[in-house]
């Protein structure tokens, strides 16, 4: 498998995560198991994760009920619209939108707009 960092937002990453409890934070939490560079690599790690889970509840281990792993696939770029779209989100909450918005590159799941009364 060809394993990349998952903080590289240069390339396409396909990462793969175990949602479990995390005793050093003392919390459940989604923890990245791999980041990969191929989208079959992608499928074979988390299924490898999910038989992995599986494996333990057959043997009688305790296996939390919510404990499962997932994936997300970032797009190069996609730290920047996301800083970008959790600034927007804030600024909407608090009341200042504006026309400030039209220079920030959203999320592909987000966009944004508003609406100004006419001079009078």
């Amino acid at each position: 498998m060809a394993r990349v960092d998952p903080g590289d937002d240069d390339i396409k990453r396909y990462i793969v995560w175990h949602h479990r409890y995390d005793p050093q934070r003392r919390e459940r939490r989604h923890v990245v198991v791999a980041a990969l560079d191929s989208e079959p690599e992608f499928l074979a790690c988390l299924d490898g994760v999910r038989a992995g889970i599986e494996d333990r509840r057959e043997r009688g281990e305790p296996v939390d009920d919510g404990e499962h792993a997932s994936g997300v696939v970032h797009e190069p770029g996609h730290l920047p619209r996301a800083a970008d779209g959790h600034l927007v989100s804030r600024a909407v909450g608090h009341g200042v939108a504006g026309p400030w918005i039209e220079e920030l590159e959203l999320p592909p799941n987000m966009s944004a707009g508003w609406a100004e009364r006419p001079a009078r």
